[in-house]
């Protein structure tokens, strides 16, 4: 049976194939790297960055594996002119910024006895209570809060008060095994940066003790009295759908993971998605998204957007456009739960006009009429007489103004108006048609 360090050997001779087969993503993995693995192969030391050998392998699955193998990485100023020999020898740039804060994985460490910090007897025996109600006056429900309190509550909030948070971050520990007179499905205690307190947007950390898995991940808060409306929720979810934004570990796992391996990958999945939650906030909050640092996407924003004034791009693709659009009406769909309909969307063409056919969250047809803009909400673009009484005697027909659109990415912000463009718009002429008389 293989050993964990097998299984990472074999890894890391899987990343190092990418040299001969695909030198420019294997090159790439070396531009800004944080750490890496070594190895002596065929007699050769081998450098590959821990990035490189996530990319094709579950990023937390393998950062466990190293952390069970050699514990945390270390600092190794020889390793360092090593790298830089090994940088020379493969024609890979050096990055000056690469000078410091480098690490790696290189020593081996004792193996340790397993010891799990969650009790898993104590979640699968309080998974058939979750949610059921509380009644003190029965001694053995009132143990199994005890039991409750203690295994489940208590050590949420060692494992939350247990990491090394990004500066400025805090924690709000869990503070209820019940809540309106049941036991709770979950606990989970909040990590969220100080000023964005009352954004409703976290990481967090905890036990799903109904479906018996630790979970960590970023979300929002989506059920109470102060949740994100459902617009905010779709938009979140729309946001992070292709993001690793969770981890859980079954009952199995649990009896892996020590309280030192709880801490470890939950301050890496904090440090890795940091700048994500950030962008939420500021998507959710502020309708603020950088379009270059996003690929195929269509940010909803609103017509509060700051007001630039860019000229229309002549040249902007429209095929992309359009599939840009049908993509983010299915997934609206999908999240209304009318994802059947969905596939049902087409890219259509009625006379002069190019539309596309979707539907609104309570299945009812819509149409969208559709233009493109490099500048901001107040962009300038062109409309043809057909397009503009179009807008105006369809009840059912949205124009969709995508501005900031970025060709590289392919991503831009998304204004949805209604009706006809006198309404909200200045009509001005650039060209007359000229009939003799």
């Amino acid at each position: 049976m293989p050993t964990t360090a097998s299984e990472l050997l074999a890894k890391v001779k899987q990343s190092i194939q990418l040299r001969a087969h695909d030198s420019e993503i294997y090159k790439s993995s070396f531009t800004t790297p944080k750490s890496f693995i070594t190895a002596t192969i065929l007699g050769k030391q081998e450098f590959v960055p821990i990035s490189l050998l996530c990319k094709n392998n579950d990023r937390y699955t393998t950062l466990l594996d190293l952390y069970h193998v050699f514990g945390e990485p270390e600092v190794n100023k020889d390793l360092d002119q090593r790298l830089k020999s090994f940088y020379e020898e493969h024609s890979i740039e050096w990055d000056n910024g690469n000078e410091t804060n480098i690490t790696y994985y290189v020593r081996p460490k004792p193996p340790e006895s397993i010891s799990s910090f969650f009790n898993e007897d104590a979640i699968e025996k309080l998974s058939s209570y979750a949610g059921t109600r509380y009644n003190a006056s029965d001694a053995f429900l009132k143990d199994l809060g005890n039991t409750y309190a203690e295994e489940i509550v208590e050590k949420t909030n060692v494992w939350v008060e247990s990491l090394n948070l990004p500066d400025g971050y805090v924690i709000e520990p869990e503070r209820y095994w019940q809540v309106a007179g049941r036991f709770k499905s979950f606990t989970w205690a909040k990590i969220y940066k100080k000023d964005f307190k009352d954004q409703k947007i976290f990481f967090s950390v905890g036990v799903d003790v109904q479906h018996k898995k630790l979970v960590i991940k970023l979300d929002g808060l989506r059920s109470g009295t102060h949740r994100l409306s459902n617009f905010e929720i779709r938009d979140f979810d729309y946001f992070t759908q292709n993001d690793e934004l969770e981890i859980t570990y079954d009952l199995e796992k649990i009896k892996l993971l020590g309280l030192d391996t709880l801490t470890f990958i939950t301050n890496r999945f904090i440090d890795f998605n940091k700048e994500k939650y950030e962008q939420a906030i500021n998507l959710i909050w502020h309708n603020k998204a950088d379009t270059a640092k996003f690929s195929d996407l269509l940010l909803k924003v609103t017509n509060k957007y700051a007001s630039q004034k860019n000229p229309t791009l002549d040249n902007i693709i429209e095929k992309d456009i359009a599939n840009l659009i049908v993509s983010y009406e299915q997934f609206l769909l999908a999240h209304a739960g009318k994802g059947s309909i969905a596939e049902s969307i087409q890219i259509s063409k009625e006379g002069d006009l190019h539309l596309i056919k979707s539907f609104e969250t309570d299945g009812k047809p819509k149409t969208i009429l559709y233009k493109a803009t490099t500048g901001g909400s107040n962009a300038k673009f062109e409309m043809t007489r057909e397009e503009i009484e179009y807008l105006g005697d369809n009840l059912h027909t949205f124009l969709y103004h995508i501005v900031e659109y970025n060709i590289n990415t392919n991503c831009g912000k998304l204004i949805i108006r209604k009706g006809s463009p006198t309404r909200y718009a200045e009509l001005k002429s650039i060209n007359y048609e000229v009939v003799i008389k």
